[in-house]
């Protein structure tokens, strides 16, 4: 039975995924650097700490891992503090959810300071009994880590908890490592949809289109 959900952030409950659709390559193409073909696919697949280590590395570029980082983030901040929005549906179930008892926390990618001020604005962070993100954690989605310490901080058991995630290689960690998974449509992985459906074992093209809280729980 299901008592507690992990929930990603951008591309599950935030509509932001388009923010980070060239954040990257502009800011190499800035430095005067001509980034591969793969540059924002790779920034969309790791913490902006490990993909600001892989830039340095693979581009030879004269900055920090951190100074890397924050002036990426800084190209962000915009965004984040003022127009990202929550996806359709997304307050009516957790309203839903927190009535039905179901203990929620959140796991992200992006940065506290990005994100803390975006999900409180929206009026989603009252709703999440803490937020972990990978660059505190130290690793990942590639690893399981922050699924752990989130599934600790909910003070459940594996069985008990279902992560929501959009992406594709993070829901292949969460499956991976036995959690219940509900995977979220979102554009930018347009076209791997198929590829998540059948890797979830709930799969929500919308959240006005699910009743998630009815699939989940009943």
């Amino acid at each position: 039975m299901i008592k507690g959900i992990i929930f990603d952030l951008d591309g599950t409950l935030l509509e932001s995924m388009h923010i980070w659709n060239s954040v990257a390559s502009e800011y190499l193409k800035g430095l005067g650097i001509m980034p591969d073909s793969d540059t924002d696919e790779i920034m969309k697949e790791a913490s902006i700490q490990d993909a600001a280590a892989y830039f340095c590395k693979r581009y030879g570029i004269d900055k920090t891992v951190d100074e890397i980082a924050f002036e990426v983030n800084a190209r962000l901040e915009d965004a984040y503090f003022h127009t990202v929005q929550a996806k359709k549906g997304v307050m009516e179930m957790l309203r839903g959810l927190k009535e039905r008892g179901i203990v929620m926390c959140a796991a992200t990618a992006t940065d506290r300071y990005l994100i803390e001020p975006c999900i409180k604005r929206l009026g989603i962070y009252p709703y999440m009994k803490t937020v972990f993100t990978c660059t505190e954690v130290g690793m990942g989605k590639s690893e399981p880590l922050i699924y752990h310490l989130s599934q600790e901080a909910l003070g459940l058991e594996k069985n008990e908890v279902a992560i929501f995630e959009d992406a594709l290689y993070a829901a292949h960690t969460a499956k991976r490592d036995g959690y219940y998974l509900v995977g979220i449509y979102d554009d930018s992985m347009d076209t791997r949809q198929d590829e998540l459906k059948a890797l979830a074992d709930l799969y929500v093209p919308s959240y006005e289109e699910v009743d998630v809280v009815s699939r989940l729980l009943d």
